[in-house]
């Protein structure tokens, strides 16, 4: 029997190396930076990479709504209603249409921005008065919630039909509506019986309550892709885990995530893709989860020894780019007990955006 050389064996661990490597996409990182506050919280992407959130101090004084297309245009500002001092664009859809909330005298309403800048106000739901948006499709229709004295309740707006309620069971004590796709389903959840419980809703069949994972009481939709495959999470006295729901196999948690007491999956791209958040023992920390690759610490993926810590991944789109929020400076690292909710020293560090690229995009 022939016996490997030590040149042989040393190629076929390079070669295993190279498969291992190829398997997960490594990032490249791009700060959005921030208008004149220290801080900047994006929500949503669009399939072109074009982000929208909001810039303004730590605390959320002073926030104003943001667009974020290129490095070339960097990070600029959307307008906002008279006399307002605060607005927040929430979600962006293909057209480069932005939803958000802006506060008026008295209150606070939904807002489309159109691609040109131009704000419109969605007022609220008959008998409300305040009201915010969360999502918005490519056909412009907007999701979110309208709250007034009846309490608070999802609601959809066309251009045609302006703002009506999504209908609910019988009983609902609440509702809010988080997301819609380009079939027109939206997510979200409702209350009723004391519990609250994710629903998906669709043209055809109305709503569907989408149930809770074993041992939990209750569950929140976050995300819905053009499948209909939704994404959330579930909580229960354990904890809150993330869960992705299919019209053909129902709820089921996200298992490989590590074994923590919270999770929470936030978005869910056309190729079944999910990112989200999950706390470790460090912290909050962003993760992506693939079918292929399972469960990634998505700080574990991106260039190390640049005092960079992804706390959140909060969307990712067809290209497979990641909007996440988290820190950067010198003195901190994932290895550094890090949570942007915390307070000590290092948290006067201000919470960015950064967007991931994968570094096998043609993008780059």
């Amino acid at each position: 029997m022939n016996r490997p050389t030590i040149k042989t064996m040393f190629l076929a661990a390079i070669s295993a190396l190279g498969v291992v490597c190829q398997a997960q996409d490594r990032y490249t990182v791009t700060d959005l930076g921030t208008l004149n506050g220290a801080s900047t919280v994006m929500h949503k992407m669009n399939a072109f990479g074009h982000v929208a959130g909001s810039s303004g101090a730590r605390d959320g004084g002073g926030s104003h709504a943001a667009l974020w297309r290129d490095n070339r245009d960097g990070l600029r500002s959307l307008g906002a209603l008279k006399d307002s001092d605060y607005s927040e664009a929430t979600a962006i859809n293909n057209r480069d249409e932005v939803v958000g909330v802006v506060n008026t005298s008295s209150s606070m309403h939904a807002v489309l921005w159109s691609s040109t800048g131009a704000i419109r106000d969605l007022g609220a739901l008959p008998g409300d008065t305040s009201s915010r948006a969360f999502g918005v499709n490519d056909e412009s229709t907007v999701v979110g919630l309208s709250s007034g004295p009846r309490g608070v309740r999802a609601f959809v707006w066309t251009h045609k039909k302006g703002m009506v309620p999504v209908a609910m069971p019988a009983q609902t004590k609440s509702s809010e509506a988080h997301g819609t796709n380009n079939r027109g389903q939206i997510v979200g959840d409702f209350r009723r019986s004391g519990e609250t419980h994710a629903f998906l809703w669709t043209h055809r069949t109305g709503l569907e309550d989408l149930g809770v994972l074993p041992d939990c009481h209750g569950s929140r939709a976050t995300g819905v892709n053009d499948a209909g495959e939704v994404v959330g999470s579930s909580s229960g006295t354990f904890g809150t885990r993330s869960f992705i729901w299919t019209p053909a196999e129902g709820i089921q948690p996200i298992s490989d995530i590590p074994a923590t007491d919270f999770s929470e999956a936030l978005d869910i791209n056309n190729h079944g893709q999910i990112v989200g958040t999950y706390e470790g023992s460090l912290g909050n920390r962003a993760y992506l989860w693939t079918s292929k690759n399972g469960f990634s610490d998505l700080n574990s993926l991106v260039p190390a020894g640049r005092g960079l810590v992804l706390t959140m991944a909060v969307g990712i789109n067809d290209r497979g780019q990641i909007l996440a929020m988290g820190m950067s400076h010198p003195d901190i690292s994932p290895d550094h007990h890090m949570d942007q909710d915390e307070e000590d020293d290092l948290h006067a560090v201000d919470v960015h955006a950064f967007l991931l690229t994968p570094a096998s995009s043609p993008l780059l």
